[in-house]
């Protein structure tokens, strides 16, 4: 019941956050505008709406989702609820991969795939590095301290190579990494975050008991005939992947792993086979507002969505850490 009521708030969201920006247009109107593109005969606001507008926000849509099924999975392999690909580093190694690629001059070889290629490296190194660091029985503070280390470590190393750079359009385009836009999200790039994000449900659906079973601890799930170190090194894979699509296309998007997953499973259930469908509903919700707010708050001008999402999440995850170690 739940589940139905946030696809349908996520298909009304759609529609309205498309027709919110610099030019708005009234949701009744959204389908006559569409008569008119498909017939030909747009007018300049259906135009922005199709050509322009629609493509972000579904691609809005579907990075929410994936960020939040990385969270999701992070936190069930991590066996710690502050786990996000965000505070871990993972994000800040990915930027750096593409940022590397793109100072370098190698932005264009192979149609483009080589951001995606360094953003890749970039993440399953950050992520690699911190799971090496932390330990697999790591507690949530040496985790995080771990994590925020890594994230300085490669965050440097994306300024350093900011700072290097001569030509003036590569650090204007590697600047687009450390805030995280959607700016210029076109249709051409919605197959890639689909294909990624249906890759992420498959994986997660897959391996949903296994997930389930990691909730009861590593030695319960190893006595239960569980491959830990097999499903860790297949998990950190294709966080990492997702992670470095997601990066290469719209930069870097905190805290949005951090917090959905925790929602979900206020919402839904723990088991995996449930926690999943609310993740990525409420991912893509969340996304999708932010993306709208950030055309809207000073419009004409946007606001990075990255620094949206870093208000809103900050504030939360210090409440987490509050709240539950808060104690210790």
């Amino acid at each position: 019941m739940r589940g139905g009521l946030l696809l349908v708030l996520l298909l009304l969201s759609i529609i309205v956050a498309a027709g919110v920006g610099a030019v708005s247009v009234a949701p009744d109107d959204i389908v006559a505008k569409g008569m008119s593109y498909a017939f030909g005969t747009p007018d300049k606001e259906a135009r922005i709406l199709f050509s322009i507008r629609l493509p972000r926000v579904l691609f809005a849509a579907v990075t929410g989702a994936t960020l939040a099924l990385v969270g999701l999975l992070m936190q069930t392999i991590a066996q710690n609820d502050l786990a996000d690909p965000y505070l871990l580093g993972v994000s800040s190694g990915a930027s750096a991969g593409a940022v590397f690629v793109i100072v370098s001059g190698m932005a264009g070889l192979f149609g483009g795939f080589m951001t995606y290629a360094g953003a890749f490296l970039g993440a399953a190194l950050a992520t690699l590095l911190v799971v090496r660091f932390a330990g697999g029985g790591a507690s949530s503070v040496r985790l995080v301290l771990m994590g925020t280390g890594i994230a300085a470590l490669f965050s440097a190393v994306t300024m350093m190579l900011v700072y290097g750079a001569k030509d003036e359009a590569q650090v204007r385009s590697a600047m687009f990494w450390l805030l995280g836009s959607l700016t210029g999200i076109g249709w051409r790039a919605l197959p890639i975050a689909v294909f990624v994000c249906v890759l992420l449900l498959f994986y997660l659906w897959r391996q949903r008991h296994a997930l389930d079973l990691l909730l009861l601890g590593r030695k319960e799930a190893r006595h239960l005939g569980l491959s830990v170190a097999s499903l860790q090194n297949s998990a950190v894979l294709i966080a990492s992947l997702a992670v470095a699509v997601t990066v290469a296309l719209s930069g870097l998007i905190g805290f949005v792993g951090l917090v959905v997953p925790h929602i979900a499973r206020r919402l839904g259930e723990t088991r995996h086979a449930v926690a999943l469908w609310f993740a990525a509903l409420l991912g893509a919700l969340t996304l999708v507002w932010a993306d709208a707010i950030s055309r809207t708050i000073f419009r004409p001008e946007e606001v990075p969505i990255g620094i949206l999402t870093a208000l809103v999440g900050a504030p939360v995850f210090l409440w987490i850490v509050a709240k539950r170690y808060g104690r210790d």
